[in-house]
């Protein structure tokens, strides 16, 4: 009877009805079946069409609630047991101080270290909280530090830090002068570098030593380069060892910039090494924190061998990068925003190193480089994120 059949279309295909019996046609299907009952049916496609949205919106509300971590359990990190299973290195990071790598700001970028700090800074309430707990100490101690900071900025008016007179001079730079930046023929020279490596936060098994050579006269970067990934589940590549200079600062904690980089053409440097590639990056003060991590990079290609190798190179050769990824809009090293330099090894291959260093200088060398910079300047739309500046 037709009364006991429902014809079917594909305008309503979530109606859930049990078929019994069937007989088609050219123009439609015509279908016994048994009704199932209004908790099953949906009336509306309104009305499945809101059920399909809820059920969406709770399962990416799921998935958002797992990457919620609860601020008790920021302190939390793998277990000693866990770490000798997957023998995963020691120094493993906790749930907040992965959390402080890991985040990424397409417009602005909270910490400059990207939480690598070898002691977390605190702070301005902790400190205040700290001052709080003994007031006369904090006092005391806060004259006392700022009748050092006087002193040394006594000491630098004596030396003619501040003198136009003394800049000009150091400004006016004759063809074939060099000027030794850094040695390593002491403590002293060599605790003005910092020596970093994917082991010292938990991220490889790579080992490093930073210090002089048995005959005292250049300082010596020996180790073994591990390219293992630590099953953590988070690492995705490892293997790196690099070391930099200490930031020089002035009285009252004020940046000292190597200005005078700029009245010099190239970079130069006598090393031995073992036949690997190091890469020489260069670090410039950046106003904004988006271009924090931008730097200038060069292959440092070793021979290696018995023999001493006297590096020469242009500061016109130097390519941009940020964060490791070499950029379409290239431009000069903004020399008078010198900071620091660092030199790092992350070639990808296993095994042992040794690179020796004895010093790195500057040297102006007019005739040696004609041009201002020797990569192409592709034109990129400014407001691209990432391009460089």
């Amino acid at each position: 009877m037709l009364s006991n059949q429902i014809v079917l279309s594909s305008a309503r295909p979530y109606v859930r009805l049990k078929l019994t019996h069937c007989t088609g046609s050219n123009k439609q299907l015509i279908c016994s079946a048994v009704y199932l009952g209004n908790n099953q049916i949906h009336t509306s496609s309104k009305l499945y069409e809101k059920k399909q949205t809820q059920k969406t919106f709770l399962d990416r509300l799921k998935q958002f609630q797992d990457k919620v971590v609860p601020e008790e359990d920021y302190d939390k990190r793998p277990s000693d047991l866990e770490i000798k299973r997957k023998d995963l290195p020691p120094n493993q990071p906790t749930l907040k101080e992965r959390i402080k790598r890991d985040e990424w700001h397409m417009f602005f970028q909270e910490d400059e270290k990207h939480g690598y700090y070898t002691k977390q800074p605190l702070t301005l309430v902790e400190h205040m909280a700290k001052d709080l707990q003994n007031p006369k100490q904090a006092l005391v101690a806060s004259f006392k530090t700022l009748k050092t900071e006087v002193s040394k900025f006594a000491e630098e008016q004596k030396r003619g830090e501040y003198s136009i007179k003394e800049n000009i001079y150091k400004a006016c730079v004759i063809d074939g002068q060099r000027n030794k930046e850094w040695g390593f023929q002491s403590e002293i020279e060599m605790d003005e570098w910092i020596l970093t490596k994917d082991s010292d936060w938990g991220e490889g098994y790579s080992s490093a030593e930073f210090q002089l050579n048995d005959a005292g006269s250049a300082g010596m970067l020996t180790g073994n380069l591990s390219t293992r990934v630590p099953n953590d589940g988070r690492t995705d590549n490892a293997g790196y060892v690099n070391i930099s200079s200490v930031n020089q600062r002035r009285s009252f904690g004020r940046l000292k910039l190597l200005d005078h980089w700029q009245n010099y053409t190239h970079l130069t440097m006598n090393v031995r090494g073992d036949g690997r590639k190091y890469m020489i990056n260069l670090k410039v003060r950046r106003d904004f924190d988006v271009s924090w991590d931008d730097r200038w990079h060069y292959p440092l290609f070793t021979r290696g061998g018995p023999y001493w190798q006297y590096v020469k190179i242009p500061f016109s050769k130097f390519y941009m990068g940020h964060k490791g990824y070499i950029q379409d809009r290239q431009c000069p090293v903004p020399l008078c925003a010198m900071q620091s330099i660092s030199i790092t090894l992350q070639d990808k291959i296993t095994g042992p190193f040794q690179l020796e260093l004895k010093d790195i200088s500057l040297h102006n060398d007019p005739s040696g480089d004609d041009e201002e910079h020797a990569y192409e300047k592709y034109l990129v739309q400014s407001f691209w994120i990432g391009a460089g500046s």
